[in-house]
């Protein structure tokens, strides 16, 4: 019987992922007038650069995103079913850490802010830093900014600090409450060693949360098809860790928050057909959006909001019945992956003609695993326990199976160690052996 992994629950991920967000700060001001001060400073006279952002129209800019918005935000993704990951820069611009602090705001306003990022945001989205500051790079002897860039100089970051630095960019979210899954790079922080860069990040995971199963995100290319590398793996240990990327850019909002107005039509035209979503859903591929949390709020108009709410609008028109798509969090697409591609099946020893065993070995749990198996099966048992039959895809769950034509889908969760699934056909049907080649 050959059998092959497919998508969870035989349904294409989405994802969305929000960078450059903070307790209580709008992040854009800061960035503009630090980079605007550092270039004063070190080439006086000299015009900003592309993606510098514009100094003069700071002043229009909020300087904090209210609370109501962030709690109004995940109240709306945790009824629609949005799922991805939102950052939570530990350090923001080096104004104070929010297991401390922030200059100029009260305790009470970071407390509450962090409180609707733990309980209203955070079930439908991993936290995660944006690295220390996602400005100047942090002195961790003195605790002092540099006048280096995470996202600039530390496109190449010196190896000695990184992991330490990570470290204590985890460390401040574990003292706020939050224990993250994964890092958000700031911008293209680490891109150039990227090896060296996801053996600090999992070793910083396993440091900070025991966590062996990190992910970051650092790639967004919206001209390629997207998939998600694993590095530094120890199938026998269960560590690895996963890559997401981005298959869309930010076509919300924008980080600065005041000229961008966002079109979701980049995303997926009014009639499905155009965007850059749905090739990417037609070729089942994990699909991931990105934006910035500056741009969604856009100084209170909300326009990366509003754009969202139509993509979101479109994605279910695309998916009418709710069986093609499926929202997860990043930390999610990444186990899923690992399980997929480091999980050993092989067959078991059947105890009769219409018995098909199959056994699974894995260090790398996730739920929802789901086989695509070559016979038309009218029992299946995980472990001992039958899962039910359904009828449809659209009642096909965690715990049933689906028979279609001469092939039958399964789907349970996957728990560390031996799974044992047992499958009855029919009796007029022949076995054919298990062929390793169909494995992905």
């Amino acid at each position: 019987m050959n059998v092959s992994v497919c998508n969870p629950l035989c349904r294409t991920p989405l994802s969305l992922i929000v960078d450059d967000s903070c307790p209580v700060l709008n992040l854009a001001p800061y960035w503009i007038e630090q980079r605007q001060e550092w270039r004063h400073r070190h080439h006086p006279g000299s015009p900003p650069e592309a993606g510098e952002g514009d100094a003069a129209k700071v002043a229009s800019l909020p300087r904090a995103i209210p609370v109501e918005f962030a709690a109004r935000w995940g109240d709306w993704c945790g009824e629609q079913g949005v799922r991805g990951k939102f950052s939570l820069i530990p350090f923001p611009a080096g104004v104070g850490r929010i297991d401390q602090g922030l200059e100029g705001f009260s305790q009470t306003e970071l407390k509450n802010w962090l409180d609707v990022a733990r309980d209203v945001i955070g079930p439908n989205f991993d936290l995660t830093p944006e690295m220390l500051t996602h400005t100047h790079v942090v002195n961790l002897q003195t605790g002092k900014l540099s006048d280096e860039w995470e996202q600039v100089e530390w496109v190449q970051p010196p190896l000695e600090p990184l992991t330490e630095y990570i470290i204590e960019a985890m460390q401040i979210l574990k003292n706020a409450g939050i224990a993250c899954e994964g890092v958000t790079s700031p911008g293209a922080f680490g891109k150039r060693r990227e090896m060296d860069y996801a053996r600090a990040v999992l070793d910083a995971a396993l440091a900070v949360n025991a966590n062996a199963r990190p992910f970051y995100f650092l790639w967004l290319k919206d001209d390629e098809w997207p998939d998600v590398p694993l590095w530094h793996v120890e199938q026998e240990r269960g560590v690895a860790i996963a890559s997401i990327v981005s298959c869309a850019g930010d076509w919300f909002g924008g980080w600065t928050g005041y000229d961008e107005a966002g079109d979701p039509d980049l995303f997926i035209t009014e009639d499905l057909q155009g965007g850059r979503l749905p090739p990417v859903l037609e070729k089942e591929l994990p699909c991931v959006l990105v934006g910035h949390w500056p741009g969604f709020y856009f100084g209170g108009e909300e326009v990366g909001f509003d754009v969202l709410k139509e993509v979101k609008r479109r994605l279910d028109a695309f998916d009418g019945d709710g069986t093609r798509t499926l929202w997860m969090k990043n930390s999610e697409i990444g186990h899923y992956e690992m399980a997929r591609r480091l999980s050993d099946i092989s067959n078991g020893e059947n105890q009769s003609a219409a018995e098909e065993i199959i056994e699974i070995n894995s260090h790398f749990p996730t739920p929802r695993f789901t086989l695509s198996l070559d016979a038309k099966l009218r029992r299946v048992r995980v472990n001992g326990r039958d899962l039910r039959p359904v009828q449809s895809q659209r009642d096909f769950r965690s715990g049933t199976f689906r028979v279609q034509g001469r092939q039958t889908f399964i789907a349970f969760d996957l728990a560390a160690g031996r799974t044992e699934i047992k499958c009855e056909m029919h009796a007029h049907l022949t076995i054919s052996p298990l062929g390793h080649d169909d494995i992905n």
